[in-house]
């Protein structure tokens, strides 16, 4: 009866692994602000992200100026807003303004996905004004009338609210169980560690719970790609250069973090090994001699 409760136990350990090792990432790199951070920080060097942005910020610059300099702005203020924005976005500056960025947007993400009251009929945006500002301070130096403009913000869209808050309801249910499931495994783990008998069987129990580790970072590294997949073609075309990318980093730090799961690997081998080899010793057909 030991022995059973023991397996089932290591079983539903093993089956419950993916989930806990899943929800640890979702809580680990989603919803810690400082985590997302760092997992998105390196997309400051993203062609795409700086492509983008710079698009952004001299289309802002131009569209300023046309509506408050009507007259004296130079034919060629588009390539310089253009060559202006380059410059910023390739700036030593650039990568803490998009720590900022991605803050501010983490912020925007949770308000909607946590909040069931949430209005959600406005735009996930980064707020770009400080690229703004500084392409229009390098098109001053070439002589356009640049203080003649008022302070302005400038928000490139990410994703609609509405599209975030479809999400709302699942990650809602999902964040309240998924920090419960890593001390549900561990509890199976300690019942199969209980029942097993002697210290051969929980060697092996707790050896068998860590190879289902291992097997559950492998299926989490199959179904990474699948996941990604099935996330942006949620994401609308039009979005989906900045959203994409960013969404993209999110979901492969996945992989990286299931990898690092497979180190229960050789761990869970060497104590079934141990068990059983020492099982095996003590089975012998040939007992030790008596001397005494």
């Amino acid at each position: 009866m030991r022995s059973f409760t023991t397996t089932v136990a290591v079983l539903l350990a093993t089956l419950l692994a993916p989930f806990a090792i899943a929800g640890t990432w979702l809580t680990a790199r989603v919803d810690d602000r400082d985590e997302y951070v760092d997992t998105v920080a390196g997309l400051a060097d993203d062609p795409t992200v700086r492509s983008v942005l710079a698009d952004a910020a001299a289309d802002g610059a131009i569209e300023a100026l046309q509506k408050y300099v009507p007259v004296g702005v130079p034919a060629g203020a588009r390539d310089w807003a253009r060559a202006a924005a380059t410059v910023v976005v390739e700036s030593p500056e650039f990568p803490t303004f998009w720590r900022s960025a991605n803050a501010d947007l983490h912020d925007q993400v949770l308000a909607v996905l946590e909040d069931p009251d949430a209005p959600a009929d406005g735009v996930i945006t980064v707020d770009a004004s400080l690229l703004l500002a500084q392409v229009l301070l390098q098109l001053q130096d070439r002589g356009i009338p640049v203080g003649l403009l008022p302070d302005i913000p400038l928000l490139v869209p990410v994703e609609r609210e509405a599209k975030v808050a479809e999400a709302g309801p699942a990650y809602r249910t999902a964040d309240g169980v998924i920090r419960i499931l890593p001390f549900g495994w561990l509890a199976l783990m300690g019942v199969a560690l209980v029942a097993a008998r002697g210290w051969r069987g929980r060697c092996r129990a707790l050896g068998l719970g860590l190879l289902g580790v291992a097997l559950a970072a492998v299926a989490l590294l199959v179904a990474a790609d699948p996941l990604a997949s099935a996330t942006l073609d949620r994401v609308e075309v039009e979005r989906r250069e900045l959203a994409g990318v960013l969404l993209d980093t999110v979901i492969g730090s996945l992989e990286p973090y299931a990898r690092g799961f497979l180190l229960a690997a050789p761990a869970g081998l060497i104590l079934v090994v141990v068990s059983l080899r020492s099982r095996r010793r003590d089975e012998s057909p040939f007992p030790e001699p008596d001397y005494y």
